[in-house]
Protein backbone atom coordinates (compact mmCIF):
# COMPACT_ATOMS: atom_id res chain seq x y z
CA UNK A 1 0.00 0.00 0.00
CA UNK A 2 2.85 2.39 0.82
CA UNK A 3 4.44 1.75 -2.57
CA UNK A 4 1.16 2.35 -4.38
CA UNK A 5 0.56 5.68 -2.64
CA UNK A 6 4.09 6.86 -3.31
CA UNK A 7 3.77 5.85 -6.97
CA UNK A 8 0.63 7.97 -7.21
CA UNK A 9 2.51 10.86 -5.57
CA UNK A 10 5.25 10.88 -8.22
CA UNK A 11 3.07 10.37 -11.33
CA UNK A 12 0.18 12.23 -12.90
CA UNK A 13 -1.62 9.01 -13.71
CA UNK A 14 -3.55 10.42 -16.64
CA UNK A 15 -6.04 12.28 -14.45
CA UNK A 16 -8.89 14.06 -16.27
CA UNK A 17 -8.55 17.80 -16.94
CA UNK A 18 -9.75 20.06 -14.17
CA UNK A 19 -12.07 23.01 -14.64
CA UNK A 20 -9.66 25.41 -12.90
CA UNK A 21 -6.01 25.30 -12.00
CA UNK A 22 -5.52 24.24 -8.37
CA UNK A 23 -3.69 26.50 -5.95
CA UNK A 24 -0.16 25.24 -5.32
CA UNK A 25 0.64 24.65 -1.65
CA UNK A 26 4.36 24.25 -0.95
CA UNK A 27 4.86 21.65 1.79
CA UNK A 28 8.15 21.80 3.66
CA UNK A 29 9.73 18.64 5.04
CA UNK A 30 13.10 17.71 6.51
CA UNK A 31 14.67 14.36 7.33
CA UNK A 32 13.26 13.05 10.56
CA UNK A 33 12.29 9.53 11.58
CA UNK A 34 9.60 8.15 9.30
CA UNK A 35 8.17 11.62 8.76
CA UNK A 36 10.53 12.16 5.82
CA UNK A 37 13.51 10.10 4.71
CA UNK A 38 15.21 8.79 1.60
CA UNK A 39 15.08 5.19 0.46
CA UNK A 40 17.02 4.10 -2.62
CA UNK A 41 17.56 7.77 -3.39
CA UNK A 42 13.86 8.66 -3.41
CA UNK A 43 11.77 10.65 -0.90
CA UNK A 44 9.75 8.41 1.39
CA UNK A 45 7.83 8.59 4.64
CA UNK A 46 4.62 10.02 6.04
CA UNK A 47 4.91 13.44 4.41
CA UNK A 48 4.92 12.15 0.80
CA UNK A 49 2.14 9.73 1.74
CA UNK A 50 0.03 12.52 3.24
CA UNK A 51 0.64 14.72 0.20
CA UNK A 52 -0.64 11.92 -1.99
CA UNK A 53 -3.74 11.52 0.17
CA UNK A 54 -4.42 15.26 0.24
CA UNK A 55 -4.08 15.61 -3.53
CA UNK A 56 -6.34 12.62 -4.07
CA UNK A 57 -8.99 14.04 -1.76
CA UNK A 58 -9.77 17.28 -3.59
CA UNK A 59 -9.04 19.44 -6.65
CA UNK A 60 -8.80 22.94 -5.16
CA UNK A 61 -5.18 22.64 -3.97
CA UNK A 62 -2.10 20.87 -5.26
CA UNK A 63 0.29 20.02 -2.45
CA UNK A 64 3.93 19.91 -3.55
CA UNK A 65 6.93 18.72 -1.56
CA UNK A 66 9.73 21.22 -0.87
CA UNK A 67 12.73 19.89 1.02
CA UNK A 68 14.28 21.99 3.78
CA UNK A 69 16.32 21.24 6.93
CA UNK A 70 15.59 21.23 10.64
CA UNK A 71 17.49 24.50 11.12
CA UNK A 72 16.33 26.28 7.93
CA UNK A 73 12.66 25.44 8.29
CA UNK A 74 11.73 28.52 10.34
CA UNK A 75 13.13 30.98 7.79
CA UNK A 76 11.70 28.96 4.90
CA UNK A 77 8.21 29.27 6.35
CA UNK A 78 8.27 32.97 7.27
CA UNK A 79 9.98 33.91 3.96
CA UNK A 80 7.29 32.12 1.95
CA UNK A 81 9.57 29.45 0.53
CA UNK A 82 7.02 26.99 1.92
CA UNK A 83 3.38 27.49 2.93
CA UNK A 84 3.31 24.87 5.65
CA UNK A 85 5.42 22.24 7.36
CA UNK A 86 4.45 18.60 7.81
CA UNK A 87 4.81 17.04 10.39
CA UNK A 88 5.89 19.31 13.22
CA UNK A 89 5.27 19.97 16.91
CA UNK A 90 3.85 23.25 18.18
CA UNK A 91 6.36 22.95 21.07
CA UNK A 92 9.40 23.35 18.85
CA UNK A 93 10.33 27.07 19.13
CA UNK A 94 7.48 28.58 17.09
CA UNK A 95 6.40 31.15 19.70
CA UNK A 96 8.15 34.08 17.96
CA UNK A 97 6.85 33.37 14.45
CA UNK A 98 3.66 34.38 12.63
CA UNK A 99 2.26 30.88 12.27
CA UNK A 100 -0.79 28.82 13.15
CA UNK A 101 -1.15 25.14 13.98
CA UNK A 102 -3.49 22.55 12.55
CA UNK A 103 -5.30 19.92 14.52
CA UNK A 104 -3.30 16.87 15.59
CA UNK A 105 -2.42 14.53 12.75
CA UNK A 106 -0.38 11.80 14.50
CA UNK A 107 1.59 11.31 17.74
CA UNK A 108 5.30 10.44 17.92
CA UNK A 109 7.78 9.80 20.70
CA UNK A 110 11.56 9.95 21.14
CA UNK A 111 13.26 7.10 22.96
CA UNK A 112 16.56 6.55 24.76
CA UNK A 113 18.83 3.83 23.39
CA UNK A 114 22.03 2.29 24.71
CA UNK A 115 24.18 -0.72 23.94
CA UNK A 116 22.74 -3.92 25.40
CA UNK A 117 26.07 -4.73 27.00
CA UNK A 118 25.95 -1.44 28.92
CA UNK A 119 22.41 -2.08 30.10
CA UNK A 120 23.42 -5.46 31.56
CA UNK A 121 25.91 -3.94 33.99
CA UNK A 122 24.42 -0.54 34.81
CA UNK A 123 21.15 1.34 34.69
CA UNK A 124 22.00 3.96 32.05
CA UNK A 125 18.50 5.43 32.06
CA UNK A 126 18.38 6.21 35.80
CA UNK A 127 19.66 9.77 35.31
CA UNK A 128 20.34 10.46 31.66
CA UNK A 129 21.29 14.12 32.09
CA UNK A 130 24.37 13.17 34.12
CA UNK A 131 25.78 11.27 31.16
CA UNK A 132 26.86 12.02 27.60
CA UNK A 133 23.89 12.03 25.24
CA UNK A 134 24.01 11.84 21.45
CA UNK A 135 21.41 14.13 19.84
CA UNK A 136 20.62 15.60 16.42
CA UNK A 137 21.54 19.20 15.64
CA UNK A 138 18.38 21.28 15.36
CA UNK A 139 16.11 18.74 17.06
CA UNK A 140 14.15 19.36 20.26
CA UNK A 141 14.31 17.11 23.32
CA UNK A 142 12.20 16.73 26.40
CA UNK A 143 15.12 16.52 28.83
CA UNK A 144 16.16 20.04 27.68
CA UNK A 145 12.59 21.41 27.72
CA UNK A 146 12.68 21.47 23.90
CA UNK A 147 15.43 24.11 23.71
CA UNK A 148 17.39 23.20 20.57
CA UNK A 149 20.06 25.91 20.80
CA UNK A 150 23.41 24.11 20.33
CA UNK A 151 25.31 26.32 22.78
CA UNK A 152 22.64 25.88 25.45
CA UNK A 153 22.73 22.10 25.05
CA UNK A 154 26.52 21.95 25.22
CA UNK A 155 26.79 24.28 28.23
CA UNK A 156 23.88 22.84 30.21
CA UNK A 157 24.29 19.14 29.40
CA UNK A 158 26.95 16.78 28.12
CA UNK A 159 25.41 16.66 24.65
CA UNK A 160 27.19 15.47 21.51
CA UNK A 161 25.44 16.78 18.39
CA UNK A 162 25.21 14.84 15.14
CA UNK A 163 23.59 15.65 11.81
CA UNK A 164 20.95 12.90 11.74
CA UNK A 165 19.46 10.01 13.68
CA UNK A 166 21.56 7.44 11.84
CA UNK A 167 24.72 9.09 13.15
CA UNK A 168 23.25 9.06 16.65
CA UNK A 169 22.53 5.34 16.51
CA UNK A 170 25.92 4.55 15.00
CA UNK A 171 27.55 6.65 17.72
CA UNK A 172 25.84 4.60 20.42
CA UNK A 173 27.00 1.37 18.78
CA UNK A 174 30.55 2.78 18.54
CA UNK A 175 30.44 3.82 22.23
CA UNK A 176 30.88 7.53 21.46
CA UNK A 177 28.38 8.09 24.29
CA UNK A 178 26.41 5.70 26.51
CA UNK A 179 23.03 7.11 25.46
CA UNK A 180 21.40 8.35 22.27
CA UNK A 181 17.93 9.65 21.50
CA UNK A 182 16.05 8.66 18.33
CA UNK A 183 12.43 8.77 17.27
CA UNK A 184 10.33 5.63 17.54
CA UNK A 185 9.70 5.80 13.81
CA UNK A 186 13.39 5.91 12.94
CA UNK A 187 14.08 3.01 15.29
CA UNK A 188 11.30 0.97 13.68
CA UNK A 189 12.82 1.53 10.25
CA UNK A 190 16.32 0.60 11.42
CA UNK A 191 15.11 -2.57 13.15
CA UNK A 192 13.37 -3.64 9.95
CA UNK A 193 16.43 -2.91 7.79
CA UNK A 194 19.11 -4.35 10.10
CA UNK A 195 18.65 -7.95 11.28
CA UNK A 196 20.14 -8.47 14.72
CA UNK A 197 20.07 -4.79 15.68
CA UNK A 198 17.50 -5.50 18.37
CA UNK A 199 20.05 -7.71 20.15
CA UNK A 200 22.67 -4.95 20.19
CA UNK A 201 20.63 -2.16 21.75
CA UNK A 202 18.33 -1.64 24.71
CA UNK A 203 15.51 0.91 24.59
CA UNK A 204 14.48 2.88 27.65
CA UNK A 205 11.02 2.15 29.00
CA UNK A 206 10.25 5.83 29.55
CA UNK A 207 10.50 8.03 26.42
CA UNK A 208 12.39 11.31 26.37
CA UNK A 209 9.20 12.94 25.07
CA UNK A 210 5.87 12.17 23.45
CA UNK A 211 4.24 14.85 21.30
CA UNK A 212 1.52 15.52 18.76
CA UNK A 213 2.61 16.24 15.20
CA UNK A 214 0.62 18.87 13.34
CA UNK A 215 0.97 21.14 10.35
CA UNK A 216 2.58 24.53 11.00
CA UNK A 217 0.96 26.99 8.59
CA UNK A 218 2.30 30.48 7.89
CA UNK A 219 -0.10 33.37 8.45
CA UNK A 220 0.42 34.41 4.81
CA UNK A 221 -0.06 30.88 3.45
CA UNK A 222 -2.27 30.26 0.40
CA UNK A 223 -4.27 27.78 2.47
CA UNK A 224 -6.13 28.53 5.69
CA UNK A 225 -5.89 26.44 8.84
CA UNK A 226 -9.65 25.85 8.62
CA UNK A 227 -9.43 24.42 5.09
CA UNK A 228 -6.48 22.24 6.00
CA UNK A 229 -8.19 20.94 9.14
CA UNK A 230 -11.26 19.98 7.11
CA UNK A 231 -9.11 17.90 4.78
CA UNK A 232 -7.26 16.20 7.63
CA UNK A 233 -10.55 15.47 9.38
CA UNK A 234 -11.86 13.74 6.25
CA UNK A 235 -8.68 11.69 5.93
CA UNK A 236 -8.71 10.80 9.63
CA UNK A 237 -12.30 9.57 9.31
CA UNK A 238 -11.22 6.93 6.79
CA UNK A 239 -8.65 5.51 9.21
CA UNK A 240 -5.99 5.67 6.51
CA UNK A 241 -3.75 8.21 8.25
CA UNK A 242 -3.44 6.17 11.43
CA UNK A 243 -3.08 2.92 9.50
CA UNK A 244 -0.14 4.28 7.49
CA UNK A 245 1.50 5.72 10.60
CA UNK A 246 1.21 2.39 12.41
CA UNK A 247 2.60 0.57 9.38
CA UNK A 248 5.64 2.85 9.42
CA UNK A 249 6.11 1.96 13.10
CA UNK A 250 5.62 -1.77 12.55
CA UNK A 251 8.66 -2.88 14.56
CA UNK A 252 8.04 -0.83 17.69
CA UNK A 253 5.16 0.10 19.95
CA UNK A 254 5.37 3.75 18.78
Amino acid sequence: MLAALLAAFFTDGGAPAKAAEPVTVKVGAYEYGVVYYFENGKPNGMVPLLIGLLNGLQDDYEFQLVETSSRRRYKALVDGDVDLLLLESAQWDWQDYAVQFSDKIVTEKDVYVTQSSTAKTDDPFADVTNQSILCVLGFHYGFAKFNSDPEFLKQSYDVLLRYNEKEVLNGVLAREAPIGIVSAGFLARELAATPGLGDLITVGVQPDAMYDLVSVIADQSVISVADFNQMIEKLQATGEVQRLWQELHANTSG
